[in-house]
């Protein structure tokens, strides 16, 4: 890379998502705000001109509700529609030949984002036609640490290009209600800071519930994070990329130096 890199992820999944936790009820009145939330969320991604890869579960697309929403995500072009699971199992737990049939029904996508982060299966994942997919972070709760969160350069793994995550933009749920305000906006432009630096990526990724609480707040953090990036961006020194451009930037910097 020969800037910096902000890359954001969004883990998109309704129920899809909580359907196997012990507290899925909890989950309900806040899955009903996704869609307000992801509204919310392409207005300012079009205000500051960010583009960002939408890891969405395939399932939504045969429900009323959930396809509504797919469409109003896909019909702003400077998206990727990227995949999150046919019906959001932990790949972990399940076999090869569920494994296999979960890509095969998420075909078509370029980038593939494991639920929960538990990658495995990379063979079939490429087999399927994938080209990347998002690493796990080394330690998700990165907000909470000291210092700057990490930033990472893309790496192969097995012939598919891995682009880890950096930092989950952690809700306001439960006890997460007591982290202080800013505490986002602080560690996010460190990550950005430590990426121009470097020259490396910041990955920062989240799912739409986790807007759900302290809404507002968390928007107004949230919308602090891109117009510091889009100064960046201004400047020079910072592109901020979907997975799909990420892995062909890299891919062509490094058949370039063959």
């Amino acid at each position: 890379m020969n800037k910096g890199v902000f890359c954001i992820s969004i883990d998109t999944e309704l129920m899809w998502g909580r359907k196997d936790l012990p507290n899925a009820d909890y989950f309900v009145p806040r899955i009903k705000k996704e869609r307000e939330i992801i509204k919310r969320l392409l207005v300012l991604f079009g205000k500051y001109q960010v583009p960002v890869t939408w890891a969405v579960v395939g399932k939504l697309r045969e429900e009323s509700s959930g396809r509504e929403i797919y469409e109003m995500i896909a019909k702003e072009k400077m998206h990727e529609m990227g995949s999150h699971s046919y019906t959001h199992p932990e790949f972990t737990k399940i076999d090869r030949n569920k494994a296999e049939y979960e890509f095969k029904k998420s075909a078509g996508s370029y980038s593939f984002v494991f639920p929960r982060n538990k990658v495995k299966y990379l063979d079939l994942l490429e087999k399927n036609g994938f080209k990347d997919f998002r690493g796990a972070d080394k330690r998700e709760w990165e907000l909470l640490y000291p210092g700057f969160p990490p930033v990472h350069e893309p790496s192969f793994e097995s012939n598919l290009v891995n682009i880890p995550g950096s930092m989950y933009f952690v809700s306001a749920r439960g006890m997460k209600r007591f982290i202080p305000k800013g505490l986002r906006l602080i560690k996010t432009r460190l990550g950005i800071t430590r990426a121009t630096s470097e020259k490396r990526i910041f990955h920062l990724w989240f799912h739409p519930v986790d807007f759900a609480d302290s809404t507002d707040t968390l928007f107004d953090e949230f919308e602090s994070i891109l117009k510091y990036a889009s100064e960046k961006r201004s400047q020079g020194i910072l592109e901020i990329l979907t997975m799909k451009q990420v892995t062909l930037k890299w891919l062509g910097a490094k058949h370039q130096h063959l």
